[in-house]
């Protein structure tokens, strides 16, 4: 709340954002519908151009979809499973090389994954048996 009113809607010049009619320096937007329905406090602010709507879509976007890991962490990851795996198999130098190569691969993923971020929803997705992607047919294995 800046405290400036407006008589009527109208674009700002310089960025194009659409500022909304304020009557009262003290009272934010609302709307009746929402407050009844949710029986709830609240305030709305118009997002439909200019800078904000930029940063938000930036931000629900970055939210929804969990960037992946830092390359700084994956790096650090890798060199843990590989200084792991060396010495892991340090002691048995006739260990078949296909071995060798499986363990380094599971302990990579498994340090990959264990500093993976994960959202309230993958995890309660998880817990409750749900699966992590979401799909519109179930198929059936077909044997011939």
């Amino acid at each position: 709340m800046n405290g400036y009113t407006r008589s009527f809607t109208e674009l700002h010049p310089d960025t194009q954002e659409i500022l909304l009619r304020r009557l009262h320096p003290w009272i934010n937007s609302y709307n009746d519908v929402v407050i009844f329905l949710q029986r709830c406090n609240m305030d709305i602010k118009y997002i439909g151009s200019g800078v904000a709507a930029k940063a938000f879509a930036f931000y629900v976007t970055d939210y929804i979809t969990k960037p992946g890991l830092p390359l700084y962490l994956a790096l650090q990851a890798l060199s843990w499973a590989v200084k792991q795996n060396d010495a892991k198999f340090i002691h048995r130098p006739d260990a078949p090389e296909l071995e060798i190569k499986r363990s380094l691969l599971t302990k990579i993923v498994n340090s990959m994954m264990g500093r993976q971020e994960l959202s309230h929803q993958q995890v309660m997705s998880y817990l409750v048996g749900a699966g992590d992607c979401y799909k519109s047919h179930d198929f059936r294995v077909l044997y011939w």
